[in-house]
């Protein structure tokens, strides 16, 4: 039995785009929908019925590779975006519900390199899992939430707690420089607890350790950098785990 021509019934191009799908089913959805043409509802019920089928594969990534795959044979290993079988670049998720990211490919190109390449399972592993980028994305991730790369000098003029998104409390001190000059530092809670109203605080860039009036603290330990770092890797490696899964 010969096998339908989806694009042709939904009058796309093979390498056309999910938005240019959905428009074009739209359109021709409500062009056929035997309630609109009561007069013939035997045939268009038969051709709403086909372009709903035509639709229902093409609007879905993994049933429109195998559709693909069949109609037009396979595409070589390393076939990229260019040619009538562009659409087997790597799709995310997003097909179709993000049709319009184009962050998320860049950012899983970013780490795992070409993204039009098959690689072997070890090499998958090893790209998502032994990344020497996700290590150091990791490890400045960590360095920023112990305030690693700030710094402050001068008396502390107020203290408020701010509501965030989602409720999240964030905490605040306002501090005036020796030149009048007063700045809002966001803080960890640790810190905010300890500090009053008139003390006055320094923090050096590239340092852990503040001075608060006359003695040093620091709420830096190598444990807790550690886990935050190990935390940060797990996230962005299951991210990347997460994208993989969709590649053939």
């Amino acid at each position: 039995m010969t096998q339908k021509n989806y694009y042709e019934i939904l009058g796309v191009a093979p390498d056309a785009t999910y938005a240019e799908i959905k428009k074009a089913y739209r359109v021709l959805a409500k062009q056929h929908h035997p309630d609109k043409n009561p007069e013939s509802r035997g045939g268009h019920h038969d051709r709403f019925a086909e372009i709903a089928e035509a639709y229902r594969v093409l609007s879905n990534l993994n049933r429109r590779r195998d559709y693909d795959a069949q109609r037009f044979g396979a595409p070589p290993p390393q076939s990229g975006p260019q040619g009538p079988h562009r659409f087997y670049r790597p799709h995310y998720s997003g097909y179709p519900y993000f049709q319009y990211d184009f962050i998320t490919p860049f950012i899983h190109s970013f780490f795992v390199g070409d993204l039009r390449a098959r690689p072997t399972d070890k090499d998958r592993f090893q790209r998502l899992f032994l990344n020497p980028k996700v290590l150091a994305v990791a490890i400045f991730g960590a360095l920023y939430f112990f305030k690693f790369f700030t710094s402050m000098a001068g008396e502390v003029t107020d203290k408020n707690i701010e509501k965030k998104l989602f409720q999240t409390q964030s905490y605040y001190l306002s501090v005036k420089n020796g030149e009048g000059t007063e700045k809002k530092k966001r803080v960890k809670p640790d810190l905010y607890n300890e500090v009053k109203v008139g003390n006055r605080i320094e923090k050096d860039f590239f340092s852990f350790t503040y001075r608060l009036n006359d003695r040093e603290i620091s709420y830096w330990d190598l444990p807790r950098f550690l886990l935050q770092v190990g935390m940060i890797h797990l996230v962005l490696s299951g991210g990347l785990w997460w994208l993989e899964r969709g590649r053939r």
